[in-house]
């Protein structure tokens, strides 16, 4: 989340119930940030689950996945994530560990002020638990763009995500992210945003799958820097074929300088 905030996006995270979805592990809409050249970053990707269906197993339900990334080069950045959860549906209400993934990013140029257009690309590689995942290991690709005029920046991702299997359980999915934000403060002042993220999970890319129906989540969100931390805060309204009806998520950037 250097130097701004690509808060959040999505992978896909199937439900612990009900073949319903549930919050994913990684919530964010990813924008013009790229570790610098020869530098680590650290990102603490959390979401909690206040509210669900009856029943739901997700129900206070926190999941934290640490990111640590690295600047390869200018176009090259890499990270690698770890996935835990915890809360009373979730091996008693033990922390548990759901999987690891590793990622690549790659981008033409950097963000320039000649144009109000920036795009890059995102692999994301991951052996997951199946009670995350029913397959096991996946892949994903995320297809970035965003547009900046003054105070407002756009920005849209496209996921496609397939498991690393001849037969999965679950087809290749599809899932279209974006977000509005408006600045609020200048960079030197805590580069302070307010703005709406939207989720929408789209569903299988040829055929229907069992319990994988669309669903859609909309975020407030806020995106400041305190002290060189970097925070993304939200709180987010779940419809569709979800068990979850309210979200709370955060990104925490921690300053490694």
């Amino acid at each position: 989340m250097k130097p701004s905030f690509r808060l959040s996006l999505l992978t896909l995270a199937l439900g612990l119930s009900n073949a319903c979805f549930a919050a994913p592990e990684e919530i964010q809409v990813y924008m013009d940030e790229f570790a610098e050249t020869g530098k680590f970053g650290l990102d603490f990707h959390t979401n909690y689950v206040p509210e669900t269906l009856a029943g739901s197993a997700t129900r206070k339900q926190l999941r934290v996945t640490p990111e640590l990334s690295y600047g390869i080069n200018d176009n090259w950045e890499a990270a690698l994530y770890w996935l835990t959860a915890a809360g009373p549906g979730v091996a008693n209400g033990q922390p548990v560990t759901d999987g690891a993934k590793v990622r690549v990013k790659w981008r033409p140029r950097a963000p320039s002020a000649d144009s109000p257009w920036y795009g890059a690309v995102n692999v994301e590689v991951g052996q997951l638990s199946r009670r995350f995942y029913p397959d096991g290991a996946s892949i994903e690709a995320k297809f970035i763009g965003m547009y900046t005029q003054d105070k407002w920046t756009l920005a849209a991702n496209l996921n496609l995500d397939r498991a690393l299997k001849r037969q999965p359980q679950q087809g290749a999915t599809a899932e279209l992210d974006s977000k509005i934000s408006y600045r609020l403060k200048p960079e030197a002042q805590g580069d302070w945003r307010i703005g709406v993220e939207n989720y929408a999970f789209l569903g299988a890319l040829r055929q229907p799958v069992g319990g994988l129906g669309r669903t859609s989540t909309t975020y407030l969100v806020t995106d400041f820097s305190f002290r060189h931390w970097d925070l993304n805060l939200g709180l987010g309204k779940a419809s569709g074929a979800t068990s979850d009806k309210w979200i709370i998520k955060a990104i925490i950037g921690v300053p490694l300088d």
